[in-house]
């Protein structure tokens, strides 16, 4: 039997679209009115605020939206996973950078990312899980990985991508040496590493460097860039930015590039990460892929 697909709840961030997302919301409302018969709109005092809002309402709607960046979309996948309820999760993509939305193949133009929730197309999308949040695309440290941190809220809304190039010249030349323990695949590599990165999507800060991934097949990629000489080193991450994780050959000794559906790291030097393009902290982390979400896609 086919699900009948009638109430839909948008959650959305005030800051989207530079703090212009309101003067949108009256047409997107409109035009989901076309085929819905509810349509419901909370904005959240802070993006933070999402998960508590998608917890609270993900057995009451339908369809639950995440309207803005993707830390909107990491907070709403959260509220809805961790509340026992499966209404379906879309994406109107009003952030930064909206690499989520760019997997699922939704456009940043408004009127075309509205019809993908109209149309109504699905896919199973798998989520990694730390024992306590759901990752949605990208847990990430090394080289460069603070700038979708380090660049504030304010400059990110005035300066959209760019605050995140102003942020990462900073740091441009100061290559880490991060002494961590990955274990996976019944391996265990202690190193130091420069780069480190488990990602489910096709792009991360804007980079195209997955492309060929599959969203839910119970694996994600995990990409390691061992430290070396400064130059080879800076060379091999530029190289991974530019033409993806298929640019290295598999018996690469300085960068590892795996499948996997379960890996245990540990932090030695309590270098921060970013989750999502949040700062966290750890010592210890084991991150399983063990579950799905159904997403609206394009």
């Amino acid at each position: 039997m086919v699900k009948e697909y009638s109430t839909v709840l948008i959650l959305y961030n005030p800051n989207a679209m530079r703090g212009r997302i309101d003067e949108f919301l009256p047409t997107i409302k409109k035009r989901l009115l076309t085929r819905y018969s509810e349509v419901d709109l909370i904005a959240s005092p802070n993006e933070e605020g999402v998960e508590n809002l998608a917890n609270k309402n993900a057995g009451k709607y339908d369809i639950i939206i995440a309207c803005g960046g993707d830390g909107t979309v990491h907070q709403t996948i959260n509220g809805v996973m961790k509340s026992g309820f499966k209404p379906l999760v879309g994406i109107l993509p009003y952030g930064t950078c909206n690499d989520v939305a760019f997997t699922l193949g939704i456009p940043n133009d408004l009127n075309k990312a509205v019809d993908c929730i109209l149309r109504l197309n699905t896919t199973k999308y798998d989520l990694m899980y730390d024992g306590t949040d759901y990752i949605t695309y990208a847990l990430a440290t090394g080289y460069l990985t603070d700038a979708s941190y380090s660049a504030g809220k304010n400059i990110k809304k005035k300066l959209g991508r760019f605050a995140y190039v102003l942020a990462g010249i900073k740091s441009l030349f100061k290559l880490p040496a991060l002494p961590m323990t990955v274990e996976f695949d019944n391996q265990r590599i202690h190193s130091k590493f420069t780069y480190f990165m488990l990602m489910n999507g096709y792009r991360v800060g804007g980079f195209k460097i997955n492309m060929n991934e599959k969203l839910n097949n119970g694996t994600v990629k995990l990409v390691m860039i061992k430290k070396g000489n400064g130059f080879a080193t800076l060379f091999r991450f530029i190289k991974l930015f530019l033409r993806g994780v298929n640019a290295f050959r598999p018996d690469n000794k300085y960068v590892i590039i795996k499948d996997i559906d379960k890996v245990k790291i540990e932090n030695h030097s309590n270098t921060p990460f970013t989750l999502d393009g949040e700062k966290i902290s750890f010592l210890k982390k084991l991150i399983k892929i063990n579950s799905s979400i159904e997403l609206i896609k394009k």
